[in-house]
C-alpha cells in the first residue's frame, strides 16, 4: 500500500512538473528535431558520417588484427635469448613512450613523406605497431600468471608440446588476457580519433565538417560520441562473450 502511495505521489509531482514546463519541453523537442535534421538529413550530411564511420571501423579493426599478430611475434621474441629480449624490450618501451599523435605524424610526414600512399594505410600501420607493444605486454602478463607446474605435469602425463599448448596454456592465457586486452582495444578505438591529423575523414573529422556547416556543436559532437560508445560497447560485448566461453564458472553466479 505504501509503495502504491509513493508511486502515485511521484506521478503527481511529475505531472505537475510537465504541466508547468510543457512549453519549455516542447521547445526542447523541436530544437532537437531541428538539430537532427540539420546534422544528418539536410544536404545528405549523414553520408559524411557514414564515410567517417567506415574509415574509423576499417582503421580500428585492421589495427587490432595486425597489432595483435605483431604483438604475438614480439611476445615470442621476448622469450628468446637475452640479446633479442633486450632489443624487443627497448622496442616496446620506445613505442609506449612516444605519444601516438607524434608517432602518426612521424610515419606520415617522415617515413612515408616521399611516397604517394593512402593515409588510411599509414594510419593502419601506425596504430598496428603502436597497439602491438601493449598487446605483447598483455600476453607476457597473462603467460606469467600461469602456474608452470601445470606444464611440467602435462609433460609427465604424456602430453605433447602442441597438446599442452592447446589444452593447458592457451585456455589459461586467454582467460587472463581477454579482460585487459579489451581495455587496450577500446583505448585504441578511441585513439583513432586523431586520424584526421593526416587528412583522413574519420568520425571526429566528420563531426568537425558538419559542425562547421551547421554552426552548432552540441548535436554533432553528442552524435559522434554516441557512435564511438556504440562501437566500443559492441566490440567489448563480443570479447565478454569470448571470455564467458573461456571461463563459464566465473560467470555462473
Amino acid at each position: 500500500m505504501k509503495k502504491k502511495m509513493i508511486l502515485l505521489f511521484l506521478l503527481l509531482i511529475l505531472s505537475i512538473f510537465l504541466y508547468q514546463n510543457h512549453t519549455m519541453i516542447w521547445n526542447g523537442i523541436q530544437s532537437f528535431k531541428n538539430s537532427f535534421y540539420r546534422t544528418l538529413l539536410f544536404e545528405d550530411r549523414y553520408k559524411i558520417f557514414l564515410k567517417g564511420l567506415t574509415n574509423t571501423i576499417l582503421i580500428s579493426v585492421l589495427s587490432i588484427l595486425f597489432g595483435t599478430i605483431l604483438g604475438f611475434i614480439l611476445f615470442i621474441l621476448s622469450r628468446k635469448e637475452k640479446t633479442i629480449q633486450k632489443i624487443t624490450t627497448i622496442f616496446i618501451r620506445l613505442l609506449q613512450g612516444i605519444p601516438i599523435t607524434v608517432l602518426l605524424l612521424i610515419f606520415y610526414y617522415v617515413i612515408f613523406g616521399m611516397i604517394d600512399i593512402n593515409p588510411v594505410l599509414v594510419a593502419v600501420i601506425t596504430f598496428s605497431i603502436y597497439f602491438s607493444a601493449y598487446a605483447a605486454e598483455v600476453m607476457k602478463g597473462a603467460y606469467a600468471s600461469i602456474n608452470k607446474n601445470q606444464i611440467y605435469s602435462a609433460y609427465s602425463m604424456g602430453f605433447t608440446k602442441k597438446q599442452t599448448l592447446r589444452f593447458i596454456i592457451l585456455p589459461q592465457v586467454l582467460s587472463y588476457m581477454i579482460p585487459v586486452y579489451k581495455n587496450e582495444m577500446v583505448s585504441l578505438i578511441k585513439l583513432t580519433s586523431i586520424a584526421s591529423y593526416i587528412s583522413i575523414i574519420d568520425l571526429t573529422k566528420a563531426s568537425d565538417i558538419v559542425r562547421n556547416r551547421t554552426y552548432e556543436a552540441f548535436f554533432p559532437l553528442i552524435f559522434t560520441a554516441f557512435i564511438y560508445f556504440l562501437i566500443c560497447f559492441l566490440l567489448g560485448k563480443l570479447l565478454d562473450y569470448a571470455d564467458k566461453r573461456m571461463n563459464p564458472r566465473r560467470f555462473s553466479k
